[in-house]
């Protein structure tokens, strides 16, 4: 969680605590302004009972703004993660 609300500052946005594994996010672009809410979730990695291993990923999801705007913002923040 630290390293996702660090790398939304990165990005510009203002962030919010909105849960033990969920941020709040908005940020005003020169584009328009966006708000978004992202997610930390734990992905299967599939292959049955016998493969119980598990990563976790970001979900992000956009609640009004510009679509294109968002989906720069979203991808900044994975490239900072390193997803």
């Amino acid at each position: 969680m630290l390293a996702l609300r660090e790398a939304a500052r990165g990005c510009g946005c203002q962030v919010h605590h909105a849960g033990p594994f969920l941020l709040s996010c908005t940020h005003g672009a020169s584009g328009g302004c966006v708000a978004f809410k992202a997610e930390v979730c734990h992905l299967s990695t599939g292959g049955g009972a016998s493969n119980n291993e598990t990563s976790n990923g970001v979900r992000y999801t956009r609640l009004w703004g510009a679509p294109l705007t968002f989906r720069d913002i979203a991808t900044q923040i994975s490239k900072d993660l390193e997803l």
